[in-house]
């Protein structure tokens, strides 16, 4: 029979080693003291797999080519360098993924502001509500209707001063009599009054505790926000809201 070193050889990956092992005195058939055993062979890592898994390993680490393992002598060689094949594969994949510690990406939360008390911008000094002229300016409030709101939005301005934040509040109410979209539910879509931009869906507005309607978000890339050091004595975090587009003032963000 073939010698010892031969069957380990030739025998398959799952055939215990020592139970093939052939002795020299049995190979010749007389005179020689039976040759020892050698040990069974420690299988650790990837060879510890089922072959059916190693073969999977194999090919997704080294070859797409099937080619690689219709030779047996190759498929023997690399069995013994899946063990490390897989360790070089861990080292790159812990470098490379995105989810490794060294790579993921510390988000800064957005610098905050203190809400702008008078006018210092060209915004804010064009504003009407900045008017020095009293009389030119409650004139111009006389004429906000919901037909015409132009006086409206020129006091809107960014960031908004809280003068310009008063009056807009009382050319709301004494224009609509009233939050006109406080207690409106029916379905669509609610848009910027002075540039038509889409700001919000009706799916997303509660009955939140404020007297002007409320959402609980706004539609994508519709609003800007310019977030706030403090607000009124609010707790929360506060920001202020304008349309991305023609930034006009809408109110603020609660949460």
């Amino acid at each position: 029979g073939p010698s010892a070193s031969s069957t380990r050889e030739y025998a398959s990956p799952t055939t215990n080693m020592e139970a093939c092992a052939v002795s020299e005195s049995e190979s010749e058939g007389e005179g020689r003291s039976k040759a020892e055993t050698p040990p069974t062979a420690h299988r650790t890592g990837v060879d510890s797999l089922p072959d059916a898994l190693q073969y999977r390993i194999l090919l997704f680490l080294v070859s797409t080519d099937d080619t690689w393992f219709r030779h047996h002598a190759a498929e023997v060689e690399l069995r013994r360098q899946a063990p490390k094949l897989m360790a070089v594969r861990r080292d790159w994949r812990y470098l490379l993924t995105p989810l490794s510690r060294s790579w993921v990406a510390v988000k800064q939360p957005p610098p905050r502001y203190r809400p702008a008390e008078v006018a210092e911008n060209p915004s804010q000094l064009a504003s009407l509500a900045e008017n020095n002229d009293s009389f030119r300016r409650m004139s111009r409030y006389e004429e906000v209707s919901l037909e015409d709101r132009s006086a409206y939005f020129e006091v809107s301005c960014r960031p908004i001063t809280k003068k310009a934040e008063d009056d807009m509040e009382m050319l709301s109410d004494l224009s609509t009599w009233g939050e006109r979209f406080l207690f409106h539910w029916e379905e669509g879509t609610y848009v910027c009054a002075r540039c038509g931009s889409a700001l919000y869906h009706s799916r997303d507005k509660w009955s939140g505790p404020c007297i002007w309607p409320s959402w609980r978000r706004a539609l994508l890339a519709a609003v800007s926000e310019a977030p706030l050091l403090s607000y009124n004595a609010y707790t929360c975090n506060v920001s202020e809201l304008y349309c991305s587009r023609c930034d006009l003032f809408l109110g603020h963000k609660f949460d």
